[in-house]
């Protein structure tokens, strides 16, 4: 694997990875810590994620409980989760937290799927313009005699060849993330 493809391959799995974190605090009606363990929270003079500021527990059927470690940021988490797309009211009782996740409603389960399809085509953008500075640097070394016309026209070939396969990947967790939602 030549370093152009290399390259490429490794920007486009950082894309892949953000956008798969990004799902999973898209909400179904199952709880998972995942739904609320990257809010960022802004205390301290900084935003951290919520799971490095609290522990998180799931009671089923539908309930998730957020511990603090420091009870004086109560008020910063329950303002970063309404400020959150997860569309729940927190419930504060002493020192926890509490998400009671009732049964998605049709229109919220449409409104998840834009927000589910605008992550998508963000991370496409993302793609084709890694796509695009890859064929750029290729041309750049061709004009600059680095490489042969043959080995142009085959890295060109192979560029593409990746970007289908991660716009495969896209849209297969993309089609696994819609079923979950409409189906809870």
């Amino acid at each position: 694997m030549t370093q152009y493809i290399k390259q490429l391959e490794d920007k486009i799995n950082s894309f892949i990875n953000q956008f798969t974190e990004e799902i999973t605090s898209l909400r179904t009606s199952r709880p998972s810590s995942s739904l609320v363990e990257n809010i960022k929270v802004f205390c301290y003079n900084t935003e951290t994620p919520l799971k490095h500021l609290a522990s998180i527990s799931i009671v089923l059927p539908n309930i998730i409980i957020i511990e603090p470690w420091d009870n004086n940021i109560v008020k910063d988490i329950e303002k970063a989760i309404n400020n959150s797309n997860l569309g729940i009211t927190p419930t504060i009782e002493g020192k926890q937290i509490k998400l009671f996740l009732p049964p998605l409603t049709r229109e919220r389960k449409e409104s998840l799927i834009k927000i589910l399809n605008s992550l998508k085509e963000d991370t496409r953008i993302k793609i084709r313009k890694a796509r695009e500075e890859a064929i750029e640097e290729i041309k750049k070394d061709f004009e600059e005699k680095v490489i042969s016309e043959d080995e142009k026209f085959r890295l060109l070939e192979e560029v593409q060849k990746v970007i289908d396969k991660y716009n495969k990947i896209l849209d297969e967790k993309t089609e696994k993330k819609s079923q979950e939602i409409m189906e809870s």
